[in-house]
């Protein structure tokens, strides 16, 4: 029960949040999500207009960098607020070393 219930957690958190100012309507979204979808990175975009929220998933082994989302964000015609990463605790942090 626990491991179906990490997965699903897992499926439903986004690797990326991008708060965005300046979106306002349905086009505003139709227009962000067309950007990303455009990315071979991105696995899954959605956007809450409601919450001005970017959320996006990564295909794994795949890496859209902080730069890259900033351009494509004002590329569509919006400014960038902030940009959060979800931890990821499979990954080795640069003073951890990997897992043997």
């Amino acid at each position: 029960l626990w491991l179906s219930l990490s997965m699903a957690f897992a499926e439903t958190t986004s690797d990326i949040e991008v708060l965005v100012k300046g979106m306002v309507c349905s086009f505003c979204v139709q227009g962000v999500e067309k950007k990303f979808s455009g990315e071979d990175a991105v696995e899954k975009v959605e956007v809450k207009l409601e919450e001005s929220k970017v959320l996006l998933w990564i295909k794994e082994g795949q890496n859209l960098p902080d730069d890259s989302i900033s351009n494509l964000i004002k590329d569509a015609g919006y400014n960038v607020e902030s940009i959060t990463r979800a931890a990821t605790p499979s990954a080795p942090t640069p003073d951890t070393p990997p897992a043997k």
